[in-house]
């Protein structure tokens, strides 16, 4: 009995930070605001309504390559601006406002053309959406799956792995039926 509970509890604590708790599922994404790399204000979700949505989002630059991981094997699948809406949402704290030119300036250079309009970035107080976002740690990037009217119905945090790209497509697909 007490090697099942020890188990069921490595288990647990393992697997805890690839799904999302009962407290972030069913619950409207919250308001994000931000600028485009083409410019363009966005808000999320209320201007991405009406289609299912993935949302990539970074505290750290370092967390692209973790991005990519998922980016890589989605957008070939669904493409950009299409049934399934991809954006990626670098968080900046407020203290980078006064360099936002010179660092979406960088991104702009880094960020291939087409994904401009879809990378929309934020500048401010961050400590609400570790809270509501359920971010566990500021290093890692995560993944959020918006059913049409903005509703969370999936997190992925990490790095890819085959298990949860196909976790991934199956919720997307299921939404778009």
């Amino acid at each position: 009995m007490n090697k099942t509970l020890t188990v069921l509890m490595i288990i647990t604590f393992f697997l805890n930070p690839i799904f999302a708790s009962d407290n972030l599922l069913n619950k409207k994404f919250p308001s994000i605001i931000g600028t485009s790399l083409s410019g363009n204000d966005v808000t999320f979700p209320d201007d991405i309504s009406g289609r299912v949505a993935v949302l990539s989002i970074a505290f750290k630059q370092r967390a692209q390559l973790c991005i990519n991981t998922w980016a890589d094997e989605l957008l070939p699948k669904y493409g950009i601006d299409q049934n399934v809406q991809y954006y990626e949402i670098p968080m900046l704290g407020g203290q980078w406002t006064m360099a936002r030119n010179w660092i979406d300036g960088g991104m702009q250079s880094g960020v291939p053309k087409p994904l401009h309009d879809f990378t929309v970035t934020y500048y401010g107080s961050l400590k609400k959406y570790y809270k509501s976002l359920e971010i566990n740690s500021k290093k890692n990037c995560y993944i959020y799956v918006l059913d049409q009217d903005g509703i969370i119905k999936g997190k992925f945090e990490g790095f890819s792995t085959l298990e949860q790209m196909n976790e991934l497509f199956t919720l997307i697909d299921s939404l778009n039926e």
